[in-house]
């Protein structure tokens, strides 16, 4: 009854929905356009508004989801007593409100409401409801990370549109992969994109001049408080279609494991390239995480980790497509080895390779139903970290079915 409860007023909200502009969303994320690959691109300078008076933008995202899984994880639930997660999840994944209000060369732009993180082989955990467990926990899961309020930024370009400047709370540089699930050709987000920080409170300077682009960061890395991080992009665009992306962050090595990463000192490189060929969308990545040893943090060795991922999607009209992911994520640390900082993914040495794919369909103007199915396979995980109750299983499938509508 939740699901058909749930699946009933998204269709409510689609009828209410259709119609209208884009949504206004935070620089550096994907279109809000699910059938389209997440694109890696640099994001265009916006054209000032030459008028003395105020203008802007209103939109939104109401999407729900209901997600069935197979040998469920055995950590990671914060509404259950064992931490297990739960066979059937239905919740809103976005019920967002994003405005932009521009004046001259000035623009502020806000995020607002609730969401949620589905992960690929990883717990999925309430959108509202866990606060109280964040508390007794100390860790976060979707809303009670960032709060209600999980992008605001305000930004000035310069009169010839070659220089922007922005700072507030804002999405990372890295990856290609958006925050929030209507941003995505995919339901849930992947195992590289659980390894890069997701929003981080800091200032930005970036510069465009033809086809490249130049940007750096101080912000604070995993949400961690303290601008302690740098962030830098290089980016080429040869052409309206294809674009080369190289993203940098440099954590200090002493920064400690907070709420949104127990491990919050990792440096990270991120090389991504996107290309659109007639109806094919592809964003190929390549990342890779190191964490240097910590006295302070209690890290005996350096550790190190990396994903390499294809991203993409074929769209068979203006009405369906098919989004895609597989990708490949290993833990280069010793199987025995017992450094905190050596237990990202699924524990010391540990590797998982990854599939999802999502058929997708637009309908009524801005109307979205799709569907997915998403395979993990994990070797030399440490067990009770894997899944099933016990925390033994090393594979997982997840069904999912997403429905809403964005303006």
């Amino acid at each position: 009854m939740r699901v058909a409860s749930i699946a009933l007023a998204a269709v409510a909200a689609a009828a209410i929905m259709v119609g209208g502009e884009k949504a206004a969303s935070a620089q550096q994320t994907p279109p809000a356009n699910p059938s389209a690959a997440a694109s890696a691109s640099p994001a265009p300078t916006p054209t000032p508004t030459a008028t003395p008076y105020a203008s802007g933008s209103i939109g939104g995202a109401l999407m729900v989801f209901g997600l069935s899984t197979s040998n469920v994880n055995a950590t990671g639930a914060l509404d259950t007593p064992t931490g297990a997660d739960q066979q059937t999840r239905a919740d809103v994944s976005d019920m967002l409100v994003n405005g932009s209000l521009t004046s001259g060369y000035y623009k502020v732009n806000v995020t607002a409401g609730g969401y949620n993180f589905p992960t690929v082989g990883t717990a999925i955990n309430s959108t509202f409801n866990n606060y109280k467990s964040v508390s007794n926990n100390a860790t976060c899961a979707n809303t009670s990370c960032f709060g209600l309020v999980p992008i605001y930024q305000a930004t000035y370009t310069s009169p010839d549109q070659h220089l922007t400047v922005y700072g507030g709370q804002i999405g990372t540089l890295l990856g290609t992969e958006g925050a929030f699930t209507y941003q995505n050709v995919n339901i849930e987000r992947g195992l590289g994109w659980a390894l890069e920080p997701v929003v981080s409170r800091g200032v930005h300077v970036g510069y465009t001049n033809g086809p490249w682009t130049v940007a750096v960061e101080d912000n604070d890395g995993f949400y961690s408080g303290g601008l302690r991080t740098i962030e830098y992009e290089v980016a080429w665009a040869p052409s309206s279609n294809t674009s080369w992306t190289f993203v940098g962050m440099n954590p200090g090595a002493n920064v400690p494991g907070n709420a949104t990463s127990f491990i919050a000192n990792q440096s990270e490189y991120n090389l991504y390239f996107t290309h659109t060929a007639g109806r094919w969308q592809f964003s190929p990545y390549v990342l890779f995480v190191s964490s240097p040893a910590s006295a302070a943090n209690g890290y005996t060795a350096a550790e190190s980790d990396y994903a390499v991922s294809l991203l993409g999607s074929y769209s068979f009209s203006s009405a369906w497509s098919v989004g895609f992911r597989a990708e490949y994520a290993e833990n280069e640390a010793a199987t025995s080895a017992t450094s905190p900082n050596a237990f990202l993914l699924y524990g010391p040495g540990s590797n998982a390779t990854t599939f999802t794919v999502t058929p997708t369909f637009k309908f009524a103007g801005n109307g979205i139903i799709r569907i997915e199915w998403s395979n993990v396979v994990v070797r030399n995980g440490l067990a009770g970290a894997l899944f099933g109750t016990a925390g033994t299983s090393t594979s997982q499938n997840r069904f999912g079915i997403e429905l809403g509508a964005t303006k």
